[in-house]
C-alpha cells in the first residue's frame, strides 16, 4: 500500500487524553466498552487500554437484532426501537465503565460508538451503510461528543468498508518506535468471519508502511447453523479437512459475507449435498472445521503476507481464541512465532472492538484519515465518522483539538 494515502500528526508529543469506545460483539452476546489513555497524537499515538467492561445483551434484544440483520439484506429497515435499545445498553455500559475506572467524564475527549453492522449487500444496493445505534442517546446521557457511522465515508467514496479496522488495529497493537529492527505482527480475528491482519512495525514520524489484510469468509457464522443441523444418531464418519477445503474453495467461500443469510444458506446446502457425513456429530464437525481453519489461515499467511522479517507474534482474537485446540493447531503451523490470544492479554469479550471504536474517534479528532483505499477499494482516504456534539464544554474542547490538528497535520502532498 502506498505510504502517501495517510498523513500523520506532528504536534505536541506530551498531551495525554482519554477516549471511550463502545461496541457490540459480532455474536451480539455482549455490549462492550473500553477507555483508552492516549499519549501523543495521530500516527505517533500510544493507545493503552486502561479499563474494560461488558454487559450481556438481553435475549429479546439479541433475537430482534438477529431478525433485523436478515431483514436488512433484503432492503427492509430495522425498527427504531431496536436501535434505541442498543444505545441504551451502551449508555449503561459507558456509565458503569466511567464510574469504575477512576477517570471522570470531564477528562474524556469523545466516545467512539459502533453498533451491530448488518446487511453489506444492502450497502452495495443503496450506497449507504447500516450501523444500528443512536448516537444522540449516548451523547445526551453522558454529555460527551459521540462519533459513529465510520463505514459511511469509505462507502461514499466507492469503498466496501471491508478491512476498515486495519488502521486502528495497527495502532492498538504496535508502538511507535525509533528503531528499524522491530518485527511485524499478524492478527487472526476468528469470530463471525475470519480475518487476517499483517501489522508491520510502526516508526515515529513516518507514514504508514504497507499493511495487508485478508478475509477468509465466514467463521462461526457458518459453523453455528451447521451445528444446529447435526444429527447425533448418525454414525460418526471421519471427514478430511482437505475435502471440506476443496468444496469451500469451489464455492468461493472467501467471497461470502458473514452477515448475508442467503449466501450462508447456499454454502450449507452445498455441504449437505456433497459431504453430509460432516454433520454426523457436532464433535466431528468442530474438529474438521477447526483443522480446516488452521490450514486455511496458514496457507493464506504464507501466500499473501511478506515472509521477511519474521513475525514477532501471532495474536488470535475473537471466539476462536477461546478454543485451546484450535489455537494450538495454529501455533503448530508457525513453530518459529509466539502465538498469544486476547484471553492471555487480559482482554474480555468485545474489548478489542470497543478499543477500535475509541481509536476511530481519536483519529477523527486528530483529523487523520482512517481508511486505507488500497484495502477497502475507496477512491480516496477520508477522515471517518459522523459527529453528534455533547454538552457545550465538551464540544468546544473537541473543536479546539480538531482545529489544532487541522493546522498541524502533515498534508498528503508533503507526505509523498
Amino acid at each position: 500500500m502506498p505510504s502517501q494515502t495517510l498523513g500523520f500528526s506532528s504536534f505536541s508529543e506530551h498531551a495525554r487524553r482519554y477516549f471511550v469506545g463502545t461496541a457490540m460483539t459480532p455474536c451480539l452476546r455482549f455490549v462492550s466498552a473500553a477507555i483508552l489513555k492516549v499519549d501523543h497524537r495521530g500516527l505517533n499515538g500510544c493507545f493503552d487500554v486502561i479499563h474494560q467492561l461488558n454487559v450481556r445483551t438481553p435475549a429479546d434484544v439479541r433475537s430482534m437484532l438477529e431478525q433485523g440483520g436478515a431483514g436488512l439484506t433484503t432492503g427492509s429497515q430495522l425498527p427504531g426501537m431496536v436501535s434505541r435499545l442498543v444505545s441504551e445498553l451502551q449508555v449503561v455500559n459507558v456509565e458503569r465503565l466511567l464510574n469504575s475506572c477512576g477517570v471522570s467524564a470531564e477528562k474524556v475527549i469523545a466516545i467512539g460508538q459502533r453498533g451491530p453492522v448488518c446487511g453489506r449487500e444492502f450497502w452495495k444496493q443503496t450506497g449507504s451503510a447500516i450501523s444500528i445505534g443512536d448516537p444522540a442517546i449516548l451523547a445526551e446521557a453522558t454529555g460527551l461528543t459521540v462519533m459513529d457511522h465510520f463505514e459511511q465515508r469509505d462507502i461514499a467514496k466507492g469503498g466496501s468498508a471491508l478491512g476498515l479496522d486495519v488502521l486502528p488495529m495497527w495502532l492498538l497493537l504496535t508502538q511507535a518506535v525509533d528503531s528499524i529492527s522491530a518485527r511485524p505482527k499478524v492478527v487472526v480475528r476468528l469470530d463471525h468471519s475470519i480475518e487476517l491482519f499483517y501489522l508491520p512495525a510502526r516508526r515515529k514520524n513516518r507514514p504508514i508502511p504497507p499493511i495487508a489484510y485478508r478475509q477468509l469468509g465466514p467463521g462461526f457464522a457458518l459453523l453455528q447453523p451447521l451445528q444446529s443441523l447435526c444429527d447425533q444418531k448418525v454414525a460418526t464418519v471421519a471427514v478430511s479437512p482437505a475435502a471440506l477445503g476443496d468444496l469451500l474453495q469451489q464455492l468461493e467461500v472467501e467471497q461470502v459475507t458473514a452477515d448475508s443469510p442467503h449466501q450462508i444458506k447456499n454454502v450449507i446446502e452445498s455441504i449437505l449435498e456433497e459431504i453430509p457425513e460432516l454433520l454426523g456429530s457436532s464433535v466431528t464437525l468442530n474438529q474438521t472445521m477447526e483443522s480446516y481453519w488452521a490450514e486455511s489461515i496458514h496457507r493464506q499467511i504464507a501466500e499473501h503476507f511478506p515472509p521477511s522479517p519474521e513475525f514477532a507474534e501471532i495474536i488470535v482474537l475473537g471466539r476462536g481464541a477461546r478454543r485451546e485446540k484450535l489455537v494450538q493447531q495454529i501455533a503448530d503451523k508457525f513453530p518459529g512465532a509466539t502465538v498469544t490470544t486476547d484471553v492471555q492479554r487480559g482482554w474480555i469479550s468485545g474489548a478489542v472492538g470497543a478499543s477500535i471504536a475509541a481509536i476511530f474517534a481519536a483519529l477523527h479528532v486528530d483529523q487523520v484519515s482512517g481508511n486505507l483505499p488500497d484495502l477497502t477499494g475507496a477512491s480516496a482516504a477520508r477522515v471517518l465518522g459522523r459527529i453528534t456534539p455533547g454538552n457545550p464544554g465538551n464540544w468546544r474542547g473537541v473543536l479546539t483539538q480538531m482545529e489544532q490538528a487541522a493546522r498541524q497535520t502533515m498534508p498528503l502532498r508533503e507526505a509523498i
